[in-house]
C-alpha cells in the first residue's frame, strides 16, 4: 500500500498552532525546537492529524523541500517524538533523560508500483507552467465527472491537467471506468509519494492541487465544482492571466 495517513482537511482547515500546541511545555522543548529548525520545519504551516484510536495527537509540518515533511507526535502529555519523513525513509527521534536524541527504526511503507512519485512531482512543477493535479476515484462518480469539467476549464485558462488515481481505489475497476469515460491513459496512475498526501489530497475525491511558477500554489481544493465555480476557484488561487 502507498503512504497514506489519517489526515485532517488540508492547510485551509488546519488552524494555526497545530505543532505549537504539541510543543508547548514538553520536556526538552528547546532541544526539540532546535532539531526541528535544523530540519527546516515550517511550524507556522503545521497541519493537525486526525486523532488516533487512543486519542494521541500529532501534526505534520512542511519543510522548504517538496517530498520532505516533519511530524511531531505526542507520546505522553509532556513527551514528543519527531519524525523526518520521505516516501523512502522515516527518521524518528526520541529524547532521553538528558535530552539527547535517540534514533528509532521505523518501517517505511513500500513504494506503490507505477505510482506518481514525489520525484515526478518535483520535475512536473519545476517546468514553471501552470496546471492542476486532480485526484479522482472510480468509486466516487462526481470525481469522475470532475475530470471532463476540469479539462474544459483548463483548456480555456491554458492550464495543464494531471489526473491521478486515488491510491485506495480498485485498479481493475478504475481502468474500466477510465476507458468508459475516455479519461487519458495516465489517469490510472495512482498517487504515490507523500507531498500531495500530506497536504491533504487523499482525504477526499475529487480534490485539486494547483501549481504554477515552479511551486505548488494554495491549499487543496475539495469537492465537485461546476464549470463556473471551478473557474472562479482556480482564478482566485492562481490569479487571472490576461490572454
Amino acid at each position: 500500500m502507498p503512504f497514506v495517513l489519517p489526515l485532517a482537511l488540508g492547510y485551509a482547515q488546519s488552524g494555526l498552532g497545530a505543532a505549537e500546541r504539541l510543543l508547548a511545555g514538553v520536556r526538552c522543548e528547546p532541544v526539540v525546537r532546535r532539531q526541528l529548525a535544523e530540519w527546516d520545519a515550517d511550524l507556522g504551516r503545521a497541519v493537525a492529524d486526525a486523532s488516533g484510536p487512543t486519542g494521541g495527537r500529532s501534526a505534520r509540518v512542511p519543510t522548504g523541500s517538496i517530498g520532505l515533511w516533519v511530524r511531531v507526535v505526542e507520546e505522553t502529555p509532556r513527551e514528543v517524538a519527531i519524525e523526518r519523513v520521505t516516501a523512502r525513509r522515516i527518521e524518528r527521534l526520541r529524547f532521553d533523560d538528558e535530552c539527547a536524541a535517540t534514533e528509532l527504526a521505523v518501517a517505511t511503507p513500500p513504494l506503490l508500483a507505477g505510482a506518481f512519485t514525489d520525484s515526478e512531482l518535483i520535475a512536473r512543477v519545476a517546468r514553471g507552467d501552470r496546471g492542476v493535479f486532480l485526484l479522482w476515484s472510480p468509486h466516487m462518480p462526481l470525481s469522475v465527472d470532475q475530470h471532463a469539467v476540469l479539462a474544459t476549464v483548463a483548456k480555456e485558462l491554458g492550464l495543464i491537467v494531471v489526473p491521478l488515481l486515488d491510491p485506495a481505489a480498485d485498479d481493475a475497476y478504475a481502468a474500466r471506468v477510465a476507458r468508459e469515460r475516455a479519461l487519458p491513459a495516465e489517469a490510472i496512475r495512482p498517487l504515490g509519494g507523500i507531498e500531495l498526501a500530506f497536504r491533504g489530497m487523499t482525504t477526499h475525491t475529487p480534490s485539486l492541487q494547483l501549481f504554477g511558477g515552479g511551486r505548488l500554489v494554495g491549499p487543496v481544493l475539495y469537492g465537485y465544482r461546476n464549470a463556473a465555480a471551478l473557474r472562479e476557484a482556480i482564478e482566485r488561487t492562481l490569479g487571472r492571466r490576461d490572454p
